[in-house]
């Protein structure tokens, strides 16, 4: 003879953990197999012959429980069952088929407010916390008569050890989203507005050290033309310019056989672009009449006029 019981479990969450993880672990179907203490054994199946037509679309698995029936497991047992799990926007629904003529369904929902969203009115009667997220857990099972209390007892002590397991899962997910939100702020505030992942890293000293580079000669500002971008004389080419090219300047053979020379101390004479004739003339006339004469000078004069 069979006998339907029903049983309503509501577990306020701690605050910290939010909406997204709690769904995420609810809709995991093999995590919440795995979170019960009972099973031993699962794996997924295709739907059985029992399943209706709306449950034939669920997602099936074998389950195999160890089940204690004295107290410290003087006499204990396996059952294997079968499964199906259906997902909800706040929450799941589950369905067991188990031996001995057990038929369970289950309903877990998510609810509550979080801090800054519009709190909803609750229902009454159960101990439903008005602020904060809760978890909600409705039972109805259709068991013999004989085995229903132990069945009762047996699955709220098995399901409440896996609603704290499933806590303390929501508490480690949230710890590590914490940590790498510190961890990005950290980098984003350690390298300046629009850097991308995979090109230098720029250092307090960098640009200083590109403009050192580009006065000395090296680095990526370095040219040919150095001293017209303002780099130092040692890289001045004297050869580059044929205009200004003296190599048979002696400072400017020795300039080049001595690069370590100080650039201000080294520096050659740089021969003029246009040489001065080497006689040359004095195009300033003065009359005889504009300074005082000789008789060598008024025979001069005489001989020229």
């Amino acid at each position: 003879m069979s006998r339907k019981s029903h049983f309503t479990t509501v577990t306020p969450l701690p605050a910290g953990i939010t909406r997204e993880t709690v769904l995420e672990t609810l809709h995991n179907h093999v995590e919440m197999i795995d979170l019960n203490p009972l099973v031993t054994e699962r794996h997924p199946i295709k739907p059985p012959s029992e399943a209706t037509a709306e449950e034939y679309h669920c997602q099936w698995y074998s389950v195999t429980d160890k089940i204690n029936y004295l107290p410290g497991g003087l006499y204990s047992g396996s059952v294997t069952f079968n499964a199906c799990f259906h997902d909800l926007p706040d929450g799941l629904q589950s369905h067991i088929y188990a031996p001995m003529g057990l038929n369970m369904k289950g309903r877990w929902k998510l609810g509550g407010s979080l801090p800054g969203e519009p709190r909803q009115a609750v229902e009454i009667g159960l101990g439903v916390p008005k602020t904060g997220l809760w978890l909600r857990e409705d039972v109805e099972m259709k068991v013999n008569v004989v085995m229903g209390g132990f069945v009762k007892k047996t699955t709220k002590k098995a399901h409440a050890t896996l609603v704290q397991r499933l806590v303390e899962k929501a508490h480690i997910i949230e710890a590590e989203t914490h940590n790498t939100g510190l961890a990005e702020q950290t980098f984003r505030d350690s390298y300046p507005q629009g850097y991308q992942p995979g090109t230098t890293s720029p250092t307090p000293g960098t640009q200083y050290q590109d403009r050192q580079s580009m006065h000395s000669g090296s680095g990526p500002y370095s040219d040919d033309q150095s001293v017209m971008s303002g780099g130092s004389r040692d890289r001045y080419s004297y050869t580059a310019n044929p205009q200004i090219s003296n190599p048979s300047n002696p400072s400017y053979s020795e300039y080049n056989q001595r690069p370590d020379m100080k650039p201000r101390d080294s520096f050659p004479a740089v021969a003029p672009l246009f040489s001065q004739p080497s006689h040359p003339t004095n195009f300033a006339v003065e009359l005889p009449s504009q300074r005082e004469s000789s008789p060598m000078e008024l025979d001069s004069t005489q001989r020229f006029s």
